[in-house]
């Protein structure tokens, strides 16, 4: 596999800021997009390498592993489906005027077909022709799914056929990515392309997730706030109790190692609570004495 230095191929350093990869990516792009070069070989090859460069090193996650690995072992680790997903490519093309990356430019027909090879082959498949063959579902799962895993049933219609499918949702899946069922995609000649299942997770009425942490909200009674305490929280296991130390300063979190999103590969996430404090909106006059008492005192 030839080595691709994505910080040559865009002309900066290997400390650039990401402002300035993406100004000298904007730069190439006007330079070498298939729409000012029609018909032009070289300059396509040039624009796709360009965007593949840019679309690893505007990713921190995507820039830092290609740093640490090099370029082999990260295109061992990475498709190009996984290189393209999830970035802002397109955005910036149509900042600048352009189509999508992967849409149709021109009158020639530049597309990127990954199910056809993506950059290493032909991709426009048989006689020059695109030939896409690959699928696309969507798939709707709750958020306890998506953080601890689950095995899915959906079913795919190809005009009067129909199939059931079994689809493992990984453990830590997030809203917007992708999976990918080889095999299961549209039949074309002599091959068939693969199911892409877009995922969406729904919202959860008591967590929220933050990478691979789940916040979760605790009210409390304003004498623990000031003297210290316990409070009931909800988990993905279940409720559990968590110190509250006193004098604590809402919306200050408290951090349950450990027990937030678990991941194949990836150390757990955690749990954080964030405290409110829950102001009675109605007093007892033994308690309307006592706030006064603290009032008295400066609390």
């Amino acid at each position: 596999m030839k080595k691709k230095d994505y910080y040559k191929i865009l002309g900066v350093g290997k400390n650039a800021a990401a402002n300035e990869i993406k100004a000298a990516y904007r730069k190439l792009a006007k330079q070498w997009h298939p729409d000012k070069n029609p018909g032009d070989k070289g300059a396509e090859d040039r624009f796709k390498e360009i965007s593949e460069a840019y679309a690893v090193l505007s990713d921190p996650d995507k820039r830092k592993q290609y740093d640490v690995v090099g370029s082999e072992r990260f295109h061992q680790q990475f498709s190009q489906e996984d290189i393209f997903k999830g970035g802002n490519l397109n955005d910036i093309l149509r900042e600048m005027g352009f189509g999508d990356f992967s849409s149709t430019l021109g009158g020639g027909g530049f597309r990127i077909n990954f199910g056809g090879g993506g950059f290493g082959g032909d991709p426009f498949g048989v006689g020059g022709h695109a030939q896409n063959l690959d699928a696309e579902a969507e798939l709707a799962i709750t958020f306890e799914e998506a953080a601890t895993g689950v095995l899915k049933e959906i079913t795919l219609q190809s005009g009067t056929k129909r199939e059931t499918v079994k689809v493992k949702i990984p453990a830590g899946i997030r809203a917007g990515e992708r999976l990918r069922l080889a095999g299961k995609g549209t039949q074309g000649r002599g091959r068939r392309g693969d199911l892409l299942i877009n995922i969406s997770v729904a919202p959860h009425p008591v967590f929220r997730r933050e990478g691979d942490d789940i916040v979760v909200r605790a009210d409390i009674d304003i004498s623990t706030a000031l003297l210290g305490g316990s409070a009931e929280v909800n988990t993905l296991e279940g409720m559990r109790t968590v110190k509250v130390p006193s004098g604590i300063q809402p919306p200050q979190k408290i951090r349950v190692r450990g027990q937030g999103i678990r991941r194949a590969g990836a150390a757990a996430g955690d749990l954080y609570v964030e405290i409110a404090i829950r102001i009675p909106a109605h007093l007892t006059d033994e308690q309307k004495r006592l706030a006064g008492e603290l009032r008295h005192v400066g609390l």
